[in-house]
């Protein structure tokens, strides 16, 4: 890595100090609080290791910028600032294939000209030209090139087979080199003729799609050029302090100084938008937003449109009168009560028959050609399709709405110009005449007969208003998770979600708090007594039907969830990266509007009526599952990861090879959740003991040949009966000492291996530091209750002979099966490293709690500290303390790593010996595995499977158990060469 090591230990210390531990599982409440705490101090440390490596790359210390930054980059896996810094820092080292991997994860996710450029020199180096050519190209064609991207045009030309090189900007100016003259077209057109770059483009370039430079008929590396990719706007405004403020920038263009046009209807007033934005929050790397604003005063009380110079709105405009107030009012504290119950009874109203389906539609020509032929392929001669076209910027997309309606299969309202999603629906809403209508999204796709069923739920109750369906993306109506992102489910896998809603047995009426506008059933007397969507407010979206649903509340309407129906929908990112700000603005006009309504959603969701809906779909997906599955085998383990958990994962691969459905069973707060692997992973919850016999009639009904017991930690106790309960036996896997040990891993308050003293030594340490395991029990009546389930299994595999022998020790006669976890084959030995003088470095690897050798590993920095050895160590992971061993100087921490990138890792820091600190008898461990995987030798203490597994394959050597640390760190010193 680099000379500077103690250099990088140093820094200010971190002021947030690790939260003390949280146990999950039956009966353990982990709170908001919890959560907040953990995250907070993971956070401040994972913006710790990112200053330092900024810190470092800035003062020109590569070595020591790169690890921290790549630190970072583990700790904040999703931080695409970090990723970037990273990815940099590794292009510096010449770390060419890291490197690119890191650059491809900013370009698919953000518009970013300097990630193409170092993708494409990573490519370069990697010998893979014709794909940097190709990259670099992309770059030229859909960004304005920043001046230092200039020289590396010269390093790519040469390989395109161009006889020159062009790009563009927001100025109009066409830049590039050309031997010769060259001629210019905008959409085909050709506007200069034998002319040199770089170019100034007339007018007419900001309407153009395609920029195109040729020369002797051959187009220029670059060309053809994407003009609406360099237009490509992201921008918010907003109302606050007595301002109408806000941000903007181009992505593909980011130096490049954009105008702001304010649309009162009577002047437009051009602002230059010249500053850096502080506080737009962008989590785009090197974003470089510009900030505007201009007094509510000098402003008209109307509706204001805010634009870019091409006429492009900002994602919050339009922005009028009443949104200025509701913005500029000062937040005040409500105490008004959340709603809970309806206030009055709804003037219910005869209604016409009918029913009127409306489609706002703007982009993308297959989904909404999809979404209008689900709806005409309902049954229903009384059912109009009525989509709006808001002035589509897709010639195809209104080409194919013309056809339609030329057919007369729909009714078709044309804006002029955009006008947003709400106004779109209030065109179509204003023509409902009384009867029932559906809004629907033109991104969502309705199953067969879904209207009828819609359509069925609002005539279930005089009272209610709105309906609406499940979908993989509708917040609290998503199936199967509510909590984060699912993915758009293909159309025979949304098919078949369907098919299973509406399979089940008919639900009571469940209450919502609000619909959901991507496919919302409307009775027509609610819509009639309610009104239209706010378009004075929600203008451009979101929080428009929360608003209705709202109003319609107070009138007495009733808003349902629709639970025999299933709705796939792609989603919009029509907003891009303010879609957040947009959300976060119209919520607090929302709560303004009707005090209480985040309070109501709040008490939906921890109440969640729809949970058993959920569950019911995951237990015929499950069930449907099994049909088609030879055997199935459920195992049982707890939720806490490590190397249980690989084991677990890696003998579920194994099983699902052979045909068998894998079934894991977790504890949960309420009581267990199954998992069925490859079906639902969420919702098959089950509270204990109350939904006991359930449990039991569903795992009967689902023939299991076998369970595996693989650990019990945080189950509720009478999982221990599960097997017996289904007249199955079992099997056990051995993971650690859970069966007569308190301590699960043979550490005595000593922070050492206990010694596995009598019965009474047992209690004395439990009584010292406690049980980690969820019972009253005794030692003795531990040690009883395993011994009658460890005897009644119908195997017990033990993964080392350590293991299996300790065992047999303290169950004697138990008949334990040898079953290694691992095949042994692992790539040659690095070669040691000469006498040079050189400092060493020691990998230890894991997550290095006080079991795991904490203490030893302290005390070894340390004595490399106090007697100025050549000796560093590397902690492939993470410790329970990483400042108190970073501080001596000798110690480098990378932080978590995936399982997938160990070896890669280790491999990176260029360690010379690995060393496996552990003062518990492990009972194989992974880590030891990963350091041979890497080519090190590996040291460990004479002691369990690390032990056993050194000395059996001779890719390292042991030391005593209580080797005096001076000795230990002169025996790495020496065994490191």
């Amino acid at each position: 890595m680099n000379d500077g090591w103690a250099h990088a230990q140093e820094g200010r210390h971190l002021p947030t100090r690790r939260p003390p531990p949280v146990r999950s599982g039956f009966g353990h409440v982990i709170t908001d609080k919890d959560r907040a705490d953990w995250q907070r101090w993971h956070d401040a440390r994972a913006q710790e290791a990112y200053r330092r490596g900024t810190d470092a790359v800035q003062a020109g210390d590569q070595n020591t910028g790169l690890y921290w930054l790549g630190r970072a980059a583990r700790m904040a896996r999703h931080d695409p600032n970090v990723i970037f810094a990273f990815g940099m820092a590794l292009l510096s080292a010449g770390r060419w294939a890291a490197a690119h991997d890191a650059m491809v994860w900013i370009t698919e996710r953000f518009i970013m000209r300097k990630a193409l450029v170092g993708q494409a020199i990573a490519l370069s180096h990697l010998g893979r030209m014709a794909e940097a050519v190709s990259v670099f190209e992309r770059m030229l064609s859909n960004y304005a090139p920043a001046p230092e991207a200039f020289p590396w045009v010269q390093r790519f030309l040469p390989y395109s087979g161009r006889p020159g090189w062009c790009a563009t900007s927001n100025d109009g100016i066409v830049m590039g080199q050309c031997p010769n003259p060259v001629m210019i077209w905008l959409d085909g057109e050709c506007v200069a003729q034998d002319v040199v770059l770089p170019f100034t483009l007339p007018d007419s370039w900001m309407r153009a799609s395609q920029l195109t430079v040729s020369s002797q008929g051959q187009a220029l590396y670059g060309a053809p050029i994407a003009l609406g990719a360099i237009r490509t706007l992201q921008g918010f405004a907003t109302v606050a302090h007595h301002r109408l403020e806000g941000w903007i920038w181009y992505p593909a263009d980011p130096d490049f100084t954009p105008h702001v046009v304010i649309d009162t209807g009577a002047e437009r007033i051009e602002l230059t938008a010249s500053e850096l934005e502080q506080g737009a929050k962008l989590e785009k790397p090197l974003a470089r937003p510009r900030h505007f604003d201009i007094p509510l005063a000098n402003l008209p009380s109307r509706d204001i449109r805010i634009l870019d110079r091409y006429g492009q709105p900002l994602t919050g405009s339009p922005i009028g009168p009443a949104v200025m107030s509701l913005l500029d009012r000062k937040e005040e504290p409500t105490t008004r009560p959340a709603r809970t119950t309806r206030r009055k009874k709804p003037r219910v109203a005869a209604r016409p028959t009918g029913c009127l389906v409306i489609i706002p539609a703007y982009r993308d020509v297959a989904l909404t050609r999809a979404c209008i032929d689900a709806v005409l392929a309902q049954q229903g001669d009384d059912i109009e399709c009525l989509v709006v076209d808001d002035a589509s910027p897709e010639p195809e997309l209104s080409f194919c709405l013309d056809e339609f309606a030329a057919r007369g299969a729909i009714t078709l309202i044309r804006h002029e110009q955009n006008h947003g999603f709400t106004v779109s629906a209030n065109a179509g809403l204003a023509c409902a005449a009384g009867r029932d209508v559906i809004l629907l999204n033109s991104d969502a796709l309705l199953p067969a007969g879904g209207i009828g069923r819609l359509r069925a739920w609002l005539d279930r109750d005089a009272a209610i208003g709105t309906v609406t369906p499940f979908s993989n993306d509708a917040t609290i109506l998503s199936y199967p998770s509510v909590t984060k992102a699912n993915p758009t489910p293909d159309p025979k896998t949304g098919q078949g979600f369907d098919q299973i809603f509406a399979s089940l047995p008919q639900t009571g009426l469940i209450d919502l708090p609000t619909g959901h506008g991507f496919c919302m059933a409307i009775r027509g007397d609610c819509l009639a007594q309610t009104g239209l969507l706010n378009v004075e407010i929600f203008a451009q979206g979101y929080g428009e039907e929360n608003d209705f649903c709202c109003r319609a509340a107070e009138l007495g309407w009733r808003n349902i969830a629709a639970t025999d129906l299933f709705v796939r929908h792609v989603g919009s990112v029509s907003f891009g990266r303010t879609r957040t700000l947009l959300l976060d603005r119209n919520l607090r006009m929302l709560n303004k509007l009707h005090p209480g309504y985040d309070r109501l959603v709040r008490q939906f969701v921890d109440a969640d009526p729809l949970a058993p809906v959920r569950r019911n779909v995951g237990l015929v997906r499950m069930l449907a599952r099994r049909r088609s599955m030879k055997q199935c085998l459920m195992m049982v383990s707890h939720d806490s990861g490590g190397g249980v958990e690989r084991v677990v994962q890696q003998r579920r691969v194994e099983a699902e090879k052979e045909g068998t459905q894998v079934l894991i069973l977790r504890p949960h707060l309420k009581g267990c959740r199954i998992e069925d692997c490859g079906g639902d992973v969420t919702n098959l919850v089950f509270s204990l003991p109350y939904e006991w016999s359930d449990l039991v009639t569903v795992l009967r009904r689902m023939q299991i040949g076998r369970i595996e017991w693989h650990h019990l930690l945080g189950h509720a106790p009478g999982m221990k009966t599960l097997a017996s309960a289904l007249d199955l036996q079992w099997d056990i896997v051995l993971h650690d000492y859970v069966w007569f040990c308190p301590r699960i891993c043979l550490v005595g308050p000593n922070h050492h291996y206990c010694g596995e003293p009598s019965l009474a030594g047992c209690e004395s340490c439990v009584a010292q530091q406690g049980t980690l395991i969820d019972s009253d029990l005794s030692v003795s009546e531990l040690v009883g209750r395993s011994n009658d389930m460890l005897r009644g299994a119908r195997a017990v595999f033990a993964s080392s002979h350590d293991l299996q022998r300790r065992m047999r020790r303290h169950f004697p006669g138990l008949d334990v099966t040898l079953e290694p976890l691992e095949t042994g084959h692992y790539p040659p030995l690095k070669p040691a490293r000469p006498r040079d003088g050189h400092r060493r470095r020691i990998c230890v690897p894991g997550a290095i709690g006080r079991e795991k050798g904490f203490e030893i590993l302290l005390q070894l920095a340390q004595d490399a500290a106090n007697r100025n050895l050549p000796l560093d160590y590397v902690v492939a992971g993470y410790t329970i303390d990483d400042d108190r061993l970073m501080a001596t100087g000798h110690v480098m921490i990378t932080g978590e790593y995936r399982e997938d990138e160990a070896t890669r890792l280790i491999e990176s820091f260029e360690c010379d010996l690995g060393l496996i600190p552990s003062v518990w008898p492990e009972t194989w461990c992974f880590a030891l595995s990963n350091l041979w995987n890497a080519g090190l030798r590996a040291v460990s203490f004479d002691l369990g499977a690390q032990s056993e597994r050194i000395q059996k394959s001779g890719r390292g050597a042991v030391v005593p158990l209580g080797m005096p640390v001076p000795l230990l760190s002169n025996f790495l010193l020496h065994l490191s060469h």
